[in-house]
């Protein structure tokens, strides 16, 4: 094959980040409007092109040490002296907890499987992209690989896996971007910290587990409002985690004075995406609008 090109979607975490760590259980869902497309084509050294590297792969700097590993370990697989040349087209802004490390990592093994018509089946594709992603962020549930892989809503946990949830809640998310830059692998450190000095905090990390279990069974009902609320507590949960930012909070404010149901950061945190569940999507457009001097983007989809 002279080329192929795979295109993958970005993800948003409902709620569960950082509990599913630690076993809990965690919702995501896909966001199809945001994708990257990686093409792989032959070359006459390993080469890559993104929005922010051009040049030899072996030169890049780290933050693409799980991009290395994916195209190590396919072209050890491959066993192909061929040289090859990644191309990244789209956006998804980084570190913002958007899932673009997860997403970039499955296009590149997707597309390189297809490239070197390796064959290998979903679960060593999953396999491969959880392991860069450890690389990225230092641990890693899974759950962003499984829904960057996915087309519905995940319900994840790490001893049970990945499971789809089918069907609408009949609502309107509004996700906004804040600009802060957030740093999963710092996040994760910061409250792995706090949950082992601290009975309170593991405390708190299980009924963030819960919150994501009664979000799964008030979505199956179509509960929106109890999700709002659920939402509400998760924010708290992660505020005590020192995960939040003055700009979140503003953020929260004015969503909660504007008829928002919930409102929550998303993600590692200390920057990055919140969340925010309406009604419709008018409502997610007024808040929206409100908040355009503490945000970089903003997208309303229909959940």
């Amino acid at each position: 094959m002279e080329k192929y090109t795979y295109k993958a979607h970005g993800k948003v975490i409902l709620i569960g980040e950082h509990s599913v760590v630690y076993g809990y259980d965690a919702l995501a869902m896909p966001i199809e409007a945001l994708n990257i497309s990686t093409t792989v084509e032959k070359f006459n050294q390993n080469w890559m092109d993104t929005d922010r590297y051009h040049g030899p792969l072996i030169a890049a700097p780290a933050e693409y040490n799980g991009i290395k590993y994916v195209v190590d370990t396919l072209l050890a697989k491959s066993q192909s002296t061929q040289p090859v040349k990644l191309s990244y087209q789209g956006k998804i802004p980084v570190e913002r907890g958007l899932g673009s490390s997860a997403t970039v990592a499955l296009g590149t093994s997707m597309a390189l499987n297809q490239f070197f018509d390796l064959k290998l089946d979903h679960d060593q594709i999953m396999a491969i992209t959880n392991h860069a992603e450890m690389i990225n962020h230092g641990k890693a549930s899974g759950l962003d690989a499984a829904t960057v892989s996915s087309d519905q809503l995940i319900f994840f946990n790490k001893k049970s896996g990945p499971q789809k949830i089918a069907g609408k809640l009949g609502a309107s998310l509004l996700i906004m971007d804040t600009g802060e830059l957030g740093n999963t692998r710092e996040a994760v450190s910061m409250v792995k910290a706090k949950y082992d000095a601290s009975d309170v905090v593991k405390k708190q990390m299980k009924r963030l587990g819960d919150l994501a279990t009664a979000t799964k069974e008030a979505w199956l009902e179509k509960a929106t409002e109890k999700i709002g609320q659920y939402f509400n507590e998760a924010q708290e949960i992660l505020t005590d985690f020192a995960l939040s930012t003055p700009r979140i909070d503003q953020l929260k404010q004015i969503a909660l004075d504007n008829k928002a149901l919930g409102f929550k950061l998303s993600g590692g945190g200390l920057g990055g995406i919140v969340i925010t569940l309406c009604y419709n999507q008018a409502d997610a457009q007024q808040i929206a609008d409100l908040s355009q001097k503490y945000i970089n983007d903003y997208w309303i989809e229909e959940i």
